[in-house]
């Protein structure tokens, strides 16, 4: 592995890792929160009483998850190389 490439490396796993809990807190928890669980299969919020639960923002949410992990990685990466004194 190059020594370019291992602020990068570590930039997008920060990455990946803040998207999961961001998804685990805003999906999960408030499906949770709500008395019901996750049917992983399909996706859905199911309530104790039966009732699904969907989100109409998933379309919103996917953008969000996408620059999300896009500023995540570069400011990571940018900021190991300028402590590390990494050059391109």
């Amino acid at each position: 592995m190059n020594k370019n490439s291992v602020p990068l490396y570590i930039g997008v796993t920060v990455s990946l890792i803040a998207i999961w809990l961001v998804n685990d807190y805003v999906l999960i928890d408030q499906c949770q929160s709500h008395g019901g669980r996750i049917d992983y299969h399909n996706a859905e919020c199911v309530l104790e009483n039966g009732d699904i639960k969907t989100l109409e923002l998933e379309t919103y949410f996917m953008a969000l998850y996408f620059f999300m992990g896009i500023l995540i990685s570069l400011f990571v990466s940018f900021s190991i190389r300028r402590i590390f004194n990494i050059r391109q």
